[in-house]
């Protein structure tokens, strides 16, 4: 099979959820052997066996998302420029508000539950198709937001349930001051990576462990006839955001915080999630793609506060 290369340039991509768009769609064309998509340089490459199918066809393809072809806008720049300066005055404001040192314990309540609010948008992105297919087939809306709040009480379940092993667990640590500095340092990290890469700012991470939920490969008519059970098993698959949620429950010293602590985070995810449900279809498909920009921005913001915070444990 011969094969030839091209390179297409892409206007409209404003984060990691549109090159995933675009190169699965790609990956699914007849004749396409290999695509690689990256935001920051507004292209795909992408290898191709030109009997069936041609550059021309493959930028039709790549039209018909919504997207078009050519050199980035300056809106787009803007975008980004503007998401920076945003995310930098999210990190002051939230240092200044919050305190710039971390608390341990009952002070991180309000933290959890404001990085579970700022971490839905990724929520939403990866399992909003489960929630969808969960309330999918159901006349009425009370049948809906009935289904919706089994799926996201079961998560709520689990996430507590987990929260108080992860606790537990870290009642047979001892809290230096270094070490708190290196958790919440790590914790900051992870999610600011898990944002960064939400934002599609770093190719070279395709994808943080955990991310790909096997929940998401469920058969539907599983999910539709057990959303509580679907929401329990939801639960328990790991991705970027959890890891750092589970580190802060280990902090928490007792599995009775770390359960209040999870359960915090978890309701921190529930709005979005709710309100996902309940608009359905009604919803625009263009301002699923806005929403992740402004979680990557908001996730980012609180990673590095985090990040910093443990930093400035030291001095104190």
């Amino acid at each position: 099979m011969k094969t030839e290369r091209c390179e297409i340039r892409i206007r409209g991509m404003i984060c990691r959820s549109c090159t995933d768009e675009v190169s699965g769609m790609l990956l699914r064309t007849k004749g396409v052997v290999k695509a690689t998509v990256s935001y920051r340089k507004a292209l795909a490459e992408v290898s191709f066996d030109p009997a069936l199918v041609t550059p021309d066809e493959l930028e039709s393809r790549i039209k018909s998302l919504g997207y078009d072809t050519g050199e980035r806008s300056r809106a787009e720049r803007l975008l980004d420029l503007g998401c920076a300066a945003l995310t930098v005055l999210l990190v002051w404001l939230l240092l200044r508000w919050g305190g710039a040192s971390p608390e341990i314990g009952g002070g991180s309540f309000g933290a959890l539950f404001l990085v579970g609010l700022s971490t839905s948008p990724h929520c939403l992105g990866m399992c909003g198709g489960i929630l969808l297919s969960a309330c999918a087939g159901r006349e009425g809306r009370k049948a809906q937001l009935g289904a919706a709040l089994g799926y996201n009480g079961g998560r709520m379940i689990s996430y507590t349930a987990l929260g108080a092993v992860f606790g537990a667990l870290g009642t047979v640590l001892t809290y230096t001051l270094s070490m708190k500095s290196m958790l919440f340092t790590m914790l900051g990290l992870v999610v600011a990576l898990l944002g960064l890469n939400m934002w599609g700012l770093l190719p070279a991470l395709p994808s943080l462990p955990g991310e790909q939920n096997a929940a998401c490969r469920l058969p539907d008519r599983f999910r539709r006839q057990t959303p509580l059970l679907v929401g329990l098993l939801t639960g328990l698959m790991p991705c970027g955001a959890l890891y750092a949620a589970w580190l802060c429950a280990m902090s928490s010293g007792s599995a009775g915080n770390g359960a209040l602590l999870m359960l915090a985070f978890s309701l921190g995810t529930v709005p979005l999630m709710l309100l996902f449900a309940s608009l359905g279809a009604l919803l625009p498909r263009g301002w699923t793609k806005y929403l992740r920009k402004l979680g990557a921005v908001l996730v980012t913001s609180m990673g590095l506060k985090m990040l910093i915070g443990g930093l400035l444990l030291l001095r104190g």
